[in-house]
């Protein structure tokens, strides 16, 4: 095979690997309250993926120039990481629910602001739940460092 032309064992596994990330990811993000396991699986695919790449490498002897180099980079986790600190947003700090005026009122708390959000549907006392999950924001208040209101974003 020619030294510029891309390992193909390589290549399928880092399509493999790059294939089984996304599908951990996708479940992660479908069902956030069991994502704590579905990372537990990530972590020893990554593993797996790892030893196996570098069983690859080491009987074949590749040598990690030009395509083979960007295919071993596809064999980490590097790619992945580097795209979710690029797509990740501010972390949040607490979420809290609590019926007024009657619509439910949905806080989302980050670091130096507060996001206020109102259902789209009416709750009563014998249905305190909305009947679908939308909901508008209706304001944003930033604080500062002392925690001290700098700023109130209004919408309608």
């Amino acid at each position: 095979m020619n030294e510029n032309n891309p390992n193909l064992k390589l290549l399928t596994i880092s399509v493999i690997y790059s294939l089984f990330t996304v599908a951990i990811w996708l479940l992660v993000k479908s069902n956030e309250s069991a994502s704590l396991g579905y990372m537990f699986f990530l972590f020893i695919g990554w593993i797996i993926f790892g030893i196996i790449t570098g069983i690859i490498i080491y009987k074949d002897k590749i040598k990690l120039k030009n395509w083979n180099l960007l295919l071993f980079l596809f064999c980490t986790p590097i790619p992945f990481l580097v795209f979710f600190k690029m797509t990740s947003k501010e972390p949040v700090i607490g979420t809290w629910e609590y019926n007024k005026n009657e619509h439910r009122i949905r806080e989302i708390t980050y670091e130096n602001r507060k996001e206020y959000s109102s259902s789209v549907d009416k709750t009563t006392e014998e249905y305190p739940i909305p009947a679908n999950e939308k909901y508008h924001l209706d304001s944003i208040v930033h604080y500062d460092e002392n925690n001290n209101i700098i700023k109130i974003e209004r919408f309608k």
